[in-house]
């Protein structure tokens, strides 16, 4: 059946502060919320917006919000495949997209796509272009970040790409720095001004 005539969703949705919203926070949207100050729901397909915090497991869609939208939490598999824009920041567990957000994103396991924070981007494995500008951030040993990264201070233990800043750091790099500052650990010549590369 249509998402939106699934038992268990509902079209609409309007939250002031859970639980005091239209539906409980079990039911799912196919279509649009708008929350006041905090709006929680299983999932969302479709357009969410709010004046303060976004709360879904899953979002297929477009998340606008005044403050955080969140998407993330325990068992630590929610997702979104959308977009999510908000005035501070950004959450989710796995994120296939685009964040956008005044202070920062944060992904907690694999990110595809784009990411622009004012402060910083983490994830632990990432793969797209992140904007920053303080910090980038991909902290997981096993993975590499593969893209761009472009900010004040960039790290990824492992790069396939490019990482542009003032200071560039990894452990193990297929590709080039751009910086102040360059450092790729396993390189022939491990710190290098300007321009640092390794094959």
């Amino acid at each position: 059946k249509p998402a939106a005539v699934r038992s268990g969703w509902t079209p609409f949705q309007f939250s002031v502060f859970n639980p005091l919203q239209l539906f409980n926070e079990n039911k799912s949207i196919a279509g649009m919320r708008f929350t006041i100050f905090y709006g929680k729901n299983t999932d969302l397909h479709g357009i969410d917006l709010g004046l303060c915090v976004n709360s879904t497991h899953n979002l297929t869609g477009i998340q606008l919000v005044g403050l955080m939208n969140n998407a993330a939490g325990d068992p630590g598999d929610f997702n979104v495949t959308g977009i999510q824009v908000a005035g501070l920041g950004n959450t989710t567990d796995h994120l296939s997209g685009i964040q956008i957000g005044g202070f920062g994103n944060g992904v907690t396991y694999d990110a595809t796509g784009i990411q622009i924070g004012l402060i910083g981007n983490a994830a632990a494995t990432f793969k797209g272009i992140q904007i920053a500008g303080l910090f980038n951030f991909n902290y997981d040993k096993s993975s590499s970040m593969s893209g761009i990264q472009i900010g004040i201070f960039n790290y990824s233990d492992k790069v396939t790409g490019i990482q542009i800043g003032l200071f560039n750091d990894c452990n193990e790099m297929k590709g080039i720095q751009i910086g102040i500052l360059n450092h790729i650990e396993n390189g022939r010549m491990p710190y290098m001004p300007i321009i640092n590369a390794k094959f």
